[in-house]
Formats: C-alpha cells, structure tokens, sequence
C-alpha cells in the first residue's frame, strides 16, 4: 500500500451576516502555507488547510477531500449559525470561539461532535451546534476507514455589555453549596470537563458552557448548567454594576470539591488555555 496520509487540519469559515446578535465566525491566525481560500456562499467564506508534515506515515486514518467537506458542510453553516440565537439575552456579552472536532465513520456519517475548545460559554448554543453537526453526511472516506477533522466557529456579542475575567477559585467556592446537587446529575463527558460561566450584574449565573475532548452526556450537562444559573452571587465584585460581567473558566471537578486542593495558577493555567 503506498504510504500517504493527509489529514484535514481544520475548517475555519467566517460569516458576514450584517445584523449584530446573529454569529460574525472570522479567520483564525497561524494559517500554513498550505491553505486554500474557498468560497462557501455569497455570505460566507472559509480556509481549508491540509497538514504536509504528516505525508510519509502509514495511512492509519481514513482521507476526506478539502472541497468534499466544504461541499458536506456548506448547507448545515447557516443552521449552525443560527445556534447563537439559542443564548437568548446573553448575546448581550457572549462572544467567543467555538472549536468542534468532527469524528467520521467509514462510510461518512458523523458519529460523533465534540466541543473541544470553548471561547463563547453557552451550553443551548453548544448543544444546538453539535445537534446539527451530526446531521450532516460526508463521503466516505478514502481507504474505508474513519476519520475526524476540526471546524470552527466564531461568534460575536451586541456589545451591550463588557465582560472581564474572574478567578474560577471564586466562581468554584460559590458552587459548593450545591455540589451534591451537581453529583446527582451524573457524570457529564467521558473525558475531563472544563466550565465556562457567566456572572451577570447583580450576582445572577447568566450563562454557562462546556468543554471537553471527549463526548457529553446532553442530560447530565443540561442539569448541571440549570443548577449553575440557580447560584446567586451577591458579593461579586461587579455585583451592583450595571454593565460588567464576570467571566469565569475552571474544571468542572472544582465543583464537587469542599475544600479547593488545588493552587490558583493551576486554575489560571487551565482558564488562560480555554479562553
């Protein structure tokens, strides 16, 4: 068998949908040398970029075209677009970007959709955007065997609201009141879990997402997102400012810990490499 592989390295499309709530996704910086421009639409554009530095290794992944996928994914991009309206008022200050792991079966169809990467924070978005993504079929791939590949998504707030980082030390030691609660959801991916959250003005959780690379139990996550927003957080530091939310990002097993046990800067670590 000849010896090539080439491995589809990540979709990156940006979206020019003119109004301001609905998802602006942009062009990703670092692209290789490699990367082709193509068109998706009258609104929208992306690069497809392919990975050279693997050729030469045994071809233990199935192969899917750059423009096959383009052409797979194009009549699901405006449906995915649309998952930014599922954050309801928190489009006021959401913005962030979203990097979903594709994984493809031999014969074509999505097995899996992952949220591997997560700058927005908003599991009815998330979950609308891995929904959609396995509802789109691809080709089979070359060599009959399965596959996986990265797209991402940008999405972009109104700005009505400016959001600044806080300690997920913080945010945690609000949530132990409600860690058994959070238990009694059952476990949530298979993989380790990272929370993203929002604090509002005036102490209110007003939004909350997942990341993990692995898969996500919907139930489990949607039990634990709807127990977050429940917390009230009166001493926030911007708690009676009415224009400033607090954005906070840690592991979700912080959560059922009583006691921290863990340093703030590997909490910032873990928040910096989210964000």
């Amino acid at each position: 068998m000849r010896r090539h592989i080439l491995l589809l390295a990540g979709l990156f499309v940006m979206f020019a949908l003119g109004c301001a709530s609905e998802p602006e996704v942009r062009r990703s910086p670092g692209k290789d040398r490699h990367a082709r421009r193509v068109k998706t639409s009258g609104w929208a554009t992306g690069d497809v970029s392919g990975d050279d530095n693997a050729m030469g290794m045994e071809m233990s992944m199935g192969v899917l075209d750059e423009r096959a996928v383009d052409r797979a994914m194009k009549p699901h991009v405006r449906a995915m677009s649309a998952c930014f309206s599922r954050a309801g008022d928190a489009r006021k200050y959401l913005s962030g970007q979203v990097v979903m792991r594709f994984v493809v079966t031999a014969s074509g169809q999505v097995s899996d959709v992952q949220v591997i990467k997560n700058g927005l924070g908003s599991y009815p978005v998330e979950n609308c955007l891995v929904a959609e993504g396995k509802q789109i079929a691809f080709p089979a791939p070359e060599g009959r065997r399965g596959t996986d590949f990265e797209y991402s998504m940008t999405f972009q707030s109104t700005g009505e609201r400016s959001v600044i980082p806080w300690s997920g030390e913080e945010m945690v030691r609000h949530l132990h009141g409600i860690s058994t609660d959070l238990a009694g959801c059952g476990s949530i991916g298979t993989a380790d879990v990272d929370v993203i959250a929002y604090v509002e003005p005036g102490g209110t959780i007003g939004s909350v997402g997942f990341a993990s690379e692995g898969s996500l139990d919907p139930s489990a996550a949607d039990c634990a997102a709807t127990l977050m927003r429940r917390v009230h957080i009166s001493d926030a530091p911007t708690a009676a400012r009415s224009s400033i939310v607090l954005r906070a990002t840690f592991p979700m097993t912080l959560a059922f810990e009583r006691t921290l046990g863990v340093s703030s800067r590997k909490v910032g670590k873990h928040s910096k490499r989210r964000e």
